[in-house]
């Protein structure tokens, strides 16, 4: 049995391409307007309160939302109602309140930046060429305020609210345990599981072993990912989303090739299926099996339950909530924003689950379907599906609790990775004379 299809290179490249151009093509599909149309949120607060009164702020959420909390002094426009307009006409005679959108400059804002973005692009090519969507929304619109303006102006309550409005400060002063958590794992963990990773990776360079150059190639996303989370703090102070995609997609492909590297190491050293000269470890079990007669197999039958299982939680972040919460804090004198983007929350738990479903289909038809070898191709396609489901579920299971106090999201995603590579040395330290026995050595002592 070969455990591993002649053409898995090029279908791994296969994969990388359409998982890494999938996601920005998408977004830009979204985001094709004009970039005069998009507008920084601090460019925003200045032009509005320049062009004042004739500058017409737009909340684009829907009532519910706008009711709940809205900018001082945004009307509602709600994006539904926007992008159901046919033509220039129906848009200019658009009276939302008191106010009214002709001539005059509009700034569209939702919760982050979305909805925001695609109403502006209806209205500007309905010909409405004076509006512009403030990019990350209000979670930008809090991150661009300074200190001195808080509390922001953002009122709780409103019409139809029995909720008296009020101002909702948007600063909030981490105590001293966050604060130095906060560094200590941003600059001293990180380094130090970075640097680990590069070298495991380099330990593992010479290695031929499918599993270990799979753990390598993990490795090595991991590291790229981690290096460009790295310079967006460093150098976009976390707002540039190309720097936060690469890193997001490192660590898919990280997931997705350290599933692969333990599927390999666990059929080579543990249950032997794919080596037709070993006795698979399953065979106390089955009594028979399919390497010396025409029977079932079980460990191929366990796959027609654990696929479907697998699909089945990958639909657990697609019923998940976004997330528009955003603060500033101060971290050891130095001012610094709070958020999770909700563009990042649409890839992580929107796309990439629905990018796992699809890669899972593809495994599971392809063990159903395929008649020559489809344990070695379904476990690729699972494994290649693990990448973004794996990286999903982490951010969702971290995130969800610790939503309202990001420094614990942060620190907890800095251990949890620290732990993987840690447990990653460990293992390699503890197996070293098996892992890195010569290959002629390795045939030999398999010998019957």
């Amino acid at each position: 049995m070969n455990a591993l299809p002649r053409t898995f290179k090029p279908l791994v490249v296969v994969l990388v391409l359409v998982g890494g151009l999938v996601p920005p093509v998408l977004y830009l599909a979204v985001a094709s307007i004009p970039p005069e149309v998009v507008v920084e949120a601090s460019k925003a607060k200045e032009l509005v309160g320049a062009l004042s009164p004739m500058a017409l702020l737009v909340d684009v959420r829907t009532p519910e939302e706008y009711a709940a909390g809205h900018l001082r002094g945004a009307v509602n426009w709600p994006a539904s109602d926007i992008l159901a307009l046919k033509s220039f006409r129906e848009a200019t005679c658009a009276a939302l309140g008191d106010e009214t959108v002709i001539g005059r400059p509009l700034f569209l804002i939702c919760s982050g930046g979305i909805e925001s973005t695609r109403a502006a692009r209806h209205l500007w090519r309905l010909g409405i060429c004076d509006v512009r969507s403030v990019r990350g929304g209000m979670q930008a619109y809090v991150a661009a305020t300074p200190r001195a303006d808080c509390p922001l102006s953002l009122i709780a309550g409103g019409a139809g609210s029995p909720a008296a409005p009020v101002s909702v400060a948007v600063y909030r002063d981490s105590p001293p345990h966050e604060q130095w958590a906060s560094v200590l794992t941003g600059f001293g963990v990180k380094p130090f599981y970075m640097v680990l990773a590069l070298v495991l990776a380099a330990v593992l360079w010479r290695s031929r072993r499918t599993e270990l150059v799979a753990l390598r190639w993990g490795l090595v996303f991991f590291f790229i990912g981690e290096a460009f989370c790295a310079a967006n703090y460093l150098a976009f102070h976390d707002d540039s989303y190309l720097s936060e995609y690469l890193h997001s997609f490192g660590m898919v492909l990280c997931f997705g090739f350290t599933t692969w590297a333990a599927f390999e190491g666990m059929d080579r050293w543990l249950i032997r299926y794919s080596d037709a000269a070993k006795t698979c470890a399953a065979l106390p079990l089955c009594r028979q099996c399919i390497k010396h007669a025409d029977v079932p197999c079980g460990l191929r039958r366990m796959f027609y339950l654990l696929i479907p299982a697998t699909m089945v939680l990958a639909c657990m972040p697609l019923t998940a909530d976004f997330s528009a919460d955003s603060y500033n804090t101060t971290i050891l004198g130095t001012y610094y924003n709070y958020s999770h983007p909700i563009v990042y929350q649409v890839y992580e738990i929107r796309l990439l689950p629905v990018l796992a479903l699809v890669l899972m289909a593809v495994s599971l038809a392809v063990l159903l379907l395929k008649k020559h070898e489809p344990v070695a191709w379904s476990k690729l396609f699972f494994a290649a599906a693990m990448g973004p489901l794996g990286f999903s579920l982490m951010r969702l299971f971290i995130y969800a609790p610790y939503h309202t106090n990001q420094v614990w999201f942060a620190f907890w995603e800095e251990i949890t990775e620290l732990l993987f590579v840690s447990g990653v040395a460990v293992v390699l330290w503890l197996f070293r004379k098996g892992l890195f026995a010569d290959h002629a050595g390795e045939i030999a002592s398999s010998q019957p």
